[in-house]
């Protein structure tokens, strides 16, 4: 939900569905006079053209549907959303009322996590990965990957979700500040020789990923991430 939200502009209204869906734990509410002014104040939206706009989306997506007989809105189930939508994965967010409205930190966190999981699932399938000089290992059975770093890049979040690398970088920074993940910058030995190396980039235009840090010029190598927050599973979809 947070990924398809990202993608296609839609996270005011998610929030919008996740503040009901954590008010109204029976899944149904009339929408009245009353209950708009209060969700309208606790989110802070100024106009009711925006509430109905937010309401009209949700119904589309198939995240709310209405019972004309009894004037009540159903929130309908994670699950047949998951099902609505064609959304295999299992892997789910735990959300409260001190996080549902970081819609850009949890969207970092989901997506980055995901990619760690998914990166060491591959290293222990293959046995080792080798990156940028580096090479990560999967030795013993016991060995917890949930606690070991991971690099990924912003390229890769953008060639698997179709994120602009700005925005997947402004996303784990912000899932970083939130201390979703724990983020930690590389970068290489000291550039010998500058001049050179910024002749090639230029001549093949490439990105300068180069930085002055320790008294030296160095290479801005790939960030390594690992979450600090245990995804729930929820239910497999039936066929």
């Amino acid at each position: 939900m947070f990924i398809d939200a990202q993608k296609f502009g839609y996270q005011n209204e998610l929030r919008f569905f996740l503040l009901l869906k954590l008010m109204y734990k029976e899944g149904k509410v009339q929408l009245n006079e009353k209950n708009l002014q209060f969700i309208e104040y606790v989110e802070q939206i100024k106009t009711r053209t925006t509430t109905k706009k937010y309401i009209r989306l949700l119904s589309e997506l198939e995240y709310i549907g209405y019972n004309y007989k009894t004037g009540y809105y159903i929130l309908n189930s994670f699950d047949k959303i998951r099902s609505f939508h064609g959304w295999e994965v299992r892997l789910a967010f735990p959300i409260d009322y001190s996080s549902y409205y970081k819609i850009q930190a949890v969207t970092g966190a989901v997506i980055y996590s995901y990619l760690h999981k998914d990166f060491w699932r591959k290293v222990k399938r293959e046995k080792s990965v080798q990156i940028k000089g580096s090479t990560y290992n999967f030795p013993t059975p016991t060995f917890n990957y949930k606690k070991q770093h991971a690099p990924v890049s912003v390229i890769g979040v953008n060639m698997i979700f179709d994120i602009s690398n700005s925005t997947a970088s402004r996303l784990k920074n912000a899932a970083a500040r939130e201390q979703f993940i724990k983020l930690k910058k590389n970068y290489s030995k000291p550039i010998l020789n500058l001049k050179m190396e910024k002749g090639m980039i230029s001549m093949y235009d490439l990105p300068e990923n180069i930085i002055y840090k320790d008294g030296d010029y160095r290479f801005q190598l790939i960030d390594s991430i690992y979450p600090l927050f245990y995804f729930i599973k929820r239910k497999k979809l039936k066929t």
